[in-house]
């Protein structure tokens, strides 16, 4: 039994108000995976764009003050 499966037998016998509870918590849980993979493309893009602005002449800023 897959695990869809197994919430969905758990679910059906609960009241209405509680199988529209999961539900939210599903769409909750699906929104926040979607902007997880949203905020790893940008900080790639971020990144990407960073190291195309950088240039040599850049490095004497990488180094520590005395």
């Amino acid at each position: 039994m897959t695990i869809a499966e197994q919430v969905f037998d758990r679910t059906k016998s609960l009241p209405e108000s509680l199988q529209a509870e999961v539900l939210h918590f599903v769409d909750f849980l699906r929104t926040r995976t979607e902007a997880n993979e949203g905020s790893e493309e940008w900080a790639k893009f971020s990144s990407s764009q960073l190291l195309n602005a950088y240039c040599d002449a850049d490095s004497i800023y990488d180094k520590d003050l005395p």
